[in-house]
């Protein structure tokens, strides 16, 4: 399967307008069923953007998860939470999310005029459920890094683009709640009639159900995201989570656990920059974190000793490989060597449950059991029913050494988990001195093009 979107030009300005330029502009670009799949592999491919696909380094750096050892292209101000609005880094994220919505929303403008009429309407139901799958997951990540997502009241979310555009259409953003309602929308529809049994690197159904659980728990949803979390955990389309923590690098997007993760093959299809990941050390917080998990004192020496058995297996002296990291071994991502990323595993969904389940006041032993399975899958002590707050510290570590360098879990968490008065991240985070900082600037180039944006609070 090639997944480029080999039906026109894809230039887009260097600079992200809210709404991108990208030069689809023949009538007949979408034909039948086999060029709008076409079109929604371009979507797709959109994910291993290359500076895109080393994102969640600088995210880990952001947050407690990792330190820079050496410079990485874009990563300036991102360790010391000051984060310049000239960052190129940043301009380049934040228009490849905004380019997989603007083709996102080409394929639905086309499909719903009719232009894929040779395939059924279940089928054409089903390119437009894993477009706004796509929308979905983009606006969220626009959301949580420009926007103030931990904050339903604030008018500071972005800039919704539901239609596609080839013009400049200078915009003011929407709220938080606005943004919210229309990923909502977006993800009901691809749970209600996406496709079912797909490969992890499709957003299927359960895909969006997933994404939707994470989701409401953001928005403080909790019966909702309880309920989902727990749809997802017990379904039936064979997602289960691995036997071992190693099995899920090794299989990557095959994994059981792998809900979504971009497509990644030899040559052309290639993979994601993940290997500058060899420009990291796992952050003291980490480290310290995991060296608690087990009894003794840490030893990364040999196969490793007295700590989490997930740190060792990413760290230790034998597993570490070139990259010193081995959940993204594979030095490029040419001849065969690809690493991924894992945008929504099962692991993270036991996690969101277990929280959401404590926050809605709901059975505290079920979302320990949760936590335990979890624990007990990495091969450390299971935790006690505590208290709620108890409870939901063990979630946020959990998540930190189940998906240390995956996402930016650890740095989104801080920002919740503090917001909801459950800890204080100025205190577990040296570099950060106000609540500012908890969102990043709008690029400059951006505010540039659009008149009508306004740059966020203290930059």
């Amino acid at each position: 399967m090639v997944l480029l979107l080999a039906v026109g030009s894809l230039a887009s300005c260097s600079i992200d307008d809210v709404k991108p330029i990208n030069q689809l502009t023949d009538e007949n670009v979408i034909r039948d069923g086999k060029s709008a799949q076409q079109v929604l592999n371009g979507v797709y491919s959109g994910w291993r953007e290359f500076k895109l696909g080393y994102y969640p380094i600088l995210l880990g750096a952001e947050g407690n998860e990792g330190d820079f050892i050496s410079q990485l292209s874009g990563s300036g101000g991102f360790g010391e939470n000051e984060i310049p609005v000239q960052n190129p880094n940043l301009t380049t994220v934040y228009n490849a999310h905004y380019k997989i919505i603007n083709q996102a929303n080409f394929l639905i403008r086309e499909v719903e005029a009719g232009k894929a009429d040779n395939i059924s309407e279940e089928k054409q139901k089903e390119l437009i459920a894993q477009a706004k799958f796509n929308r979905a997951f983009a606006s969220f990540k626009l959301l949580r890094n420009f926007g103030q997502f931990y904050d339903l009241s604030s008018p500071i979310g972005i800039v919704l683009q539901t239609s596609f555009s080839q013009e400049v259409d200078a915009q003011t953003r929407n709220s938080v709640q606005e943004t919210y309602n229309q990923i909502f929308e977006d993800l009901e529809y691809a749970i209600n009639f996406g496709p079912k049994n797909v490969p992890h690197y499709y957003g299927g159904s359960l895909a969006a159900k997933a994404l939707l659980a994470k989701v409401k728990l953001y928005a403080g949803d909790f019966e909702t995201a309880s309920n989902l979390a727990m749809e997802v955990i017990n379904n039936e389309e064979g997602y289960n989570l691995e036997a071992d923590y190693a099995s899920i690098f090794a299989n990557q997007m095959n994994s059981s656990e792998v809900i979504f993760a971009p497509f990644a093959g030899s040559g052309s299809e290639g993979g994601v920059a993940m290997y500058q990941i060899k420009k990291t050390n796992p952050s003291a917080q980490l480290d310290s974190l995991a060296n608690k998990q087990v009894e003794g004192a840490g030893d990364l020496t040999g196969m490793g000793t007295g700590y989490d058995p997930r740190f060792l297996f990413a760290y230790s002296e034998a597993t570490q490989g070139n990259n010193r990291n081995a959940k993204y071994p594979n030095e490029s991502f040419i001849n065969g060597q690809v690493n991924t990323n894992y945008h929504l595993r099962l692991a993270e969904i036991y996690l969101i449950f277990a929280e959401a389940e404590v926050r809605k006041g709901g059975d505290l032993d079920a979302a320990v059991m949760a936590l335990n399975t979890i624990r007990e899958r990495a091969g450390v002590m299971p935790k006690e029913t505590g208290t709620a707050s108890e409870i939901l510290e063990d979630v946020r570590e959990e998540k930190l050494l189940e998906l240390f360098f995956e996402n930016g879990e650890g740095w989104f968490d801080l920002i919740r988990f503090h917001e909801y008065g459950d800890i204080n991240a100025f205190e577990l985070k040296a570099s950060l001195t106000n609540k500012d900082q908890f969102i990043k600037p709008i690029p400059l180039q951006v505010l540039t093009a659009n008149n009508q944006l306004e740059q966020n609070p203290g930059y």
